[in-house]
């Protein structure tokens, strides 16, 4: 059984996976970094060389690798989840966790976000707002939602989703 995180852009799908794998047996898989290795290419470049609708592709293929995988926390793209195909490919073999937080979490983390995700790049926070609500009946389709807020470490959602997923497994 896999788990995996889904949530928007800079929800902390990434450090909260690495948390979970550092306090389990769970091994971690990164479905953009699993994407920059296979393509030898960054996101970015994707984006620029190719378009948006070329990296959903290989997205979708970095998803197929990863849920046949078993034992693995996943931590999944921001737009993973608009696509179903990607969802039931997760929800076969895991538990998909959504991290959903206020859109002030976002707001906060959007500095850092904006200089290496290529949807956020030129927008405006108005911009960012619109394409969150958009998202979020997508991510409602989860099996559990962690709320996301200020000042939490990623180790105590960690904590929190390994005994939610032990819970499930019983």
């Amino acid at each position: 059984m896999n788990i995996v995180l889904t949530g928007f852009m800079a929800t902390g799908k990434t450090a909260i996976g690495r948390a979970i794998a550092d306090k389990s047996r769970y091994r971690f898989e990164d479905t953009d970094s699993m994407i920059v290795t296979e393509s030898g290419m960054e996101i970015s470049e994707i984006f620029e060389r190719y378009g948006e609708e070329y990296f959903r592709a290989l997205e979708r293929k970095a998803v197929e690798k990863a849920a046949q995988s078993d034992g693995t926390v996943i931590a999944t793209g921001g737009g993973v989840v608009l696509d179903k195909r990607n969802v039931d490919a997760l929800r076969k073999n895991g538990i998909i966790f959504n991290l959903d937080p206020d859109f002030a979490v976002i707001e906060e983390r959007v500095g850092e976000a904006r200089a290496t995700r290529p949807l956020m790049k030129g927008e405006s926070m108005e911009e960012i707002r619109e394409r969150f609500l958009k998202r979020k009946p997508f991510y409602d389709d989860c099996d559990v939602k962690i709320r996301v807020i200020k000042g939490r470490t990623p180790a105590s959602y960690a904590e929190e989703i390994l005994s939610i997923t032990e819970e499930k497994l019983k």
